[in-house]
């Protein structure tokens, strides 16, 4: 009996493949891969009309197809219409036949005969390099979004000085058409003095601060602040300039409607937090509210080390979905109500680096993703999974590791009951800069010494 496979990521697949046996046996395949196909059709046609119709993550094409359309031309009509990534499937494998499908943009081939690992590899190859083309066309809308809405004027300089992009603001606050503006000398189009402040009280002029206006079409001067900035690439080669310019007649309001922005984010963020904690944590009843309490106390002990504002929070949502990784661990083996083996103890362990990989493209203002994967280092390289030592675990998963341990040992769990504070606080007084961060230890002692923090 063959046993299933399952890829990393599975898909919908479209088969097209003007063999009936050879469609068959590659639907067993993919289904064997852990891969849903959506149908098998034999003719470059049919391949169009079922992608409108079933809308697959991916096209598994055959290049010598029945009817008018071989998968060549097909492949072409499909990507013309913005459809899903297309990976040939053909025995053609000679140079000239490799040419004309490469000019239709496909996402890989997988050349007959071949095994199931090719095949999975292909598919897998091909949804990823589509994922991450989706992501970056998105971003490029998002930012096309952004600047077209900035209240901010935008414009963008090559090295000889010529405009090469300006934004609807800019458009407004120059008094131009993008027609009249693109192409043209920064100098002609962008004029700006330094005048004196008139809204300073101190009237005298050598004491007052002096103010940018930007001169504008028809005799206007409009107060602004402005930014010029290098635009550099990844091998830090100049490109040009980027010139940011604001009225600040109305920096009041537009400040307002900024911090209104970021609470809205803020509470966004922190409800797609608690989501991702209790989503964790209802795998795991015997848990549930391990992550919150861990959080509490972690924040608890940032507080009682002096740590700023910002530093704290990283440290509170880190501690909410520390263990968020353990989505990928069965139940039978969350709940068992015994001493793990070692093969479910490395399951286990593999959390942290999955609860990295989960959360590493969230775009936190903070590391909460690297702190994730290092709650479980020590100080002496005993922990897991990189086995970090001393300085090289961040300062706040030093935070999370003694916080984790106290709560753990303090909490029941399926195998036993929970244990007195004192053992907890016992086991890190031991460990006290051998396995975990001596002045985080000190910290969390007093902290329950003083009698400041109950779970």
């Amino acid at each position: 009996m063959t046993r299933a496979v399952t890829s990393p990521e599975s898909s919908r697949v479209l088969v097209v493949e003007d063999e009936a046996v050879v469609g068959m046996d590659i639907r067993h395949r993919l289904t064997r891969l852990g891969h849903a196909v959506v149908a098998v059709v034999d003719s470059g046609e049919e391949a169009v009309r079922m992608v409108a119709a079933t809308a697959p993550d991916v096209v598994l094409m055959d290049i010598m197809l029945k009817g008018n359309m071989d998968g060549v031309e097909a492949a072409g009509r499909i990507r013309g219409q913005g459809g899903p990534p297309v990976v040939f499937l053909t025995a053609h494998s000679d140079a000239q036949t490799l040419r004309r499908a490469g000019e239709v943009g496909p996402y890989g081939y997988v050349i007959k005969p071949f095994d199931d690992r090719e095949l999975g590899a292909a598919l897998d190859i091909a949804l990823s390099k589509s994922r991450m083309e989706r992501r970056l066309a998105e971003n490029e809308r998002w930012m096309g979004m952004t600047l077209a809405n900035l209240e901010e004027g935008v414009l963008t300089v090559d090295p000889a000085g010529l405009v090469r992009f300006a934004n609807s603001a800019a458009l407004r606050l120059l008094g131009e058409e993008a027609a009249d503006l693109v192409g043209r000398e920064l100098a002609a189009v962008y004029r700006t003095r330094a005048v004196l402040c008139p809204d300073v009280a101190d009237a005298a002029a050598d004491k007052r601060e002096r103010c940018v206006v930007l001169c504008c079409r028809g005799g206007a001067h409009l107060p602004i602040e402005q930014t010029l900035s290098p635009l550099v690439d990844d091998r830090g080669k100049t490109l040009g300039t980027v010139v940011v310019f604001r009225d600040i007649s109305r920096r009041r309001s537009t400040e307002q409607a900024l911090r209104r922005s970021l609470a809205n984010l803020r509470r966004t963020m922190e409800e797609t937090v608690n989501a991702l904690t209790v989503t964790s944590e209802t795998r795991d009843p015997f848990t549930a509210g391990h992550q919150q309490r861990v959080s509490r106390l972690a924040h608890a002990l940032t507080v009682e080390l002096g740590f700023e504002a910002e530093e704290r929070e990283a440290v509170r949502v880190a501690g909410l979905v520390h263990d968020i990784g353990k989505i990928h661990v069965p139940s039978e083996i969350l709940a068992k109500p015994e001493v793990l083996t070692p093969i479910e103890m490395g399951i286990v362990r593999d959390h942290s680096q999955v609860g990295y990989d989960i959360l590493r493209d969230i775009p936190f203002p903070w590391p909460v993703a690297r702190m994730v994967l290092e709650h479980h280092e020590r100080l002496d390289g005993s922990g897991y999974p990189r086995g970090l030592r001393g300085g090289e675990q961040l300062v706040g998963a030093r935070v999370l590791a003694v916080a984790d341990v106290v709560e753990a040992m303090t909490a029941h769990r399926p195998y036993r009951a929970a244990l007195p504070l004192d053992a907890a606080l016992d086991e890190i007084g031991k460990g006290r800069g051998l396995r975990y961060d001596p002045d985080v230890v000190d910290a969390c002692l007093l902290l329950f010494e003083r009698g400041g923090f109950r779970f």
